[in-house]
């Protein structure tokens, strides 16, 4: 699958969910989840954890840039996370892990994600979902998400919470006493 995503620094996440409230983009839901992800050759594998609910398995790759970006992904569903975790650390090994709890919303077909990672601090996303649109249309939909939330392009990152840990020194999974 596609879509047409954007991450950004939060300084104000309650600011933002007053914003998404007028869009309106209800609150779907809110969990913890631990994403740990695997040393892969090419983009990203990870398993994701949440607190309730089954595993994700997600292979992706991303466009370079901060911009609005494409991004090629599959998710598959995974009823044994733990055993998942265990196989593939085994054959693949652990680059690192991130920790977070999400808040959940929706627009038409953008996921807006207000992410607390552990570590770093308070994030937005969007991912403009291009399944039953076309991806010129995802970006579209992200572009009016942009301007409702009154996101600042200039503050986009190129990066994932997993490099930006790295950058840190590591991951949650990979600091001391942790």
């Amino acid at each position: 699958m596609q879509n047409i995503e954007i991450k950004a620094p939060a300084p104000d996440p309650a600011l933002l969910e007053t914003r998404l409230h007028a869009l309106p983009a209800p609150l779907g839901w809110t969990r913890r989840q631990r994403d740990v992800f695997f040393r892969v050759p090419a983009g990203y594998l990870k398993l994701r954890i949440p607190s309730e609910g089954p595993g994700e398995l997600i292979a992706y790759v991303r466009d370079p840039g901060s911009g609005p970006r494409s991004s090629d992904y599959d998710i598959t569903p995974v009823a044994d996370p733990p055993g998942m975790e265990r196989a593939l650390a085994r054959s693949l090994g652990v680059r690192g892990e991130v920790r977070k709890e999400r808040r959940f919303f929706l627009w038409r077909h953008t996921r807006i994600h207000l992410d607390e990672v552990e570590g770093l601090g308070s994030f937005v996303e969007l991912e403009g979902v291009a399944r039953e649109i076309p991806l010129a249309e995802a970006r579209g939909e992200v572009d009016q998400v942009i301007a409702a939330l009154g996101l600042d392009p200039a503050t986009f990152l190129d990066r994932p919470y997993l490099e930006m840990l790295e950058d840190r020194g590591g991951t949650p999974a990979m600091l001391p006493g942790t």
